[in-house]
């Protein structure tokens, strides 16, 4: 992986996922920006608090970047990141708050619990229990008819 991609210099033509499978640049995009966040992390005075909270910013920034409509051609990374986030069904586990995934009760994450906060990462429409990106999973809840 090279640590100095310029994203402004990035055609914005250039096909970051295509089929359905992100390309070589588009991975490269995601390192570089995955990386850049990680050293983010490292350098904070609170590394753990910084992780954390980046935990918990980044679906919902990703969701808002998702959701923009504009009027002009989205940015290269606009749809890197909708193609990623359009396809995850994105449901909680039961008891958390939908859109930050926090614990409905009011109580606040321990350790052992911060990772439940994580939404399901599996394609919408799936049929079997929901999954997050570490592939713990849980099982669905009926919808309301």
């Amino acid at each position: 992986m090279t640590t100095g991609i310029d994203l402004d210099a990035i055609p914005p033509d250039t096909p970051v996922v295509q089929d359905g499978r992100i390309t070589p640049i588009g991975e490269l995009i995601i390192a570089k920006v995955a990386q850049n966040l990680a050293t983010a992390c490292q350098q904070a005075d609170d590394p753990l608090a910084a992780l954390k909270a980046l935990l918990e910013i980044l679906p919902e920034q990703m969701r808002a970047i998702a959701n923009q409509r504009d009027s002009v051609e989205p940015s290269l990374m606009r749809k890197a990141l909708s193609s990623l986030i359009g396809s995850e069904c994105l449901e909680r586990r039961p008891g958390r708050a939908p859109l930050t995934g926090y614990l409905l009760d009011g109580r606040p994450d321990t350790d052992d619990t911060f990772l439940d906060r994580l939404p399901c990462t599996q394609q919408h429409g799936h049929s079997g229990d929901h999954q997050d990106f570490a592939r713990r999973s849980w099982q669905r809840t009926e919808t309301p008819s």
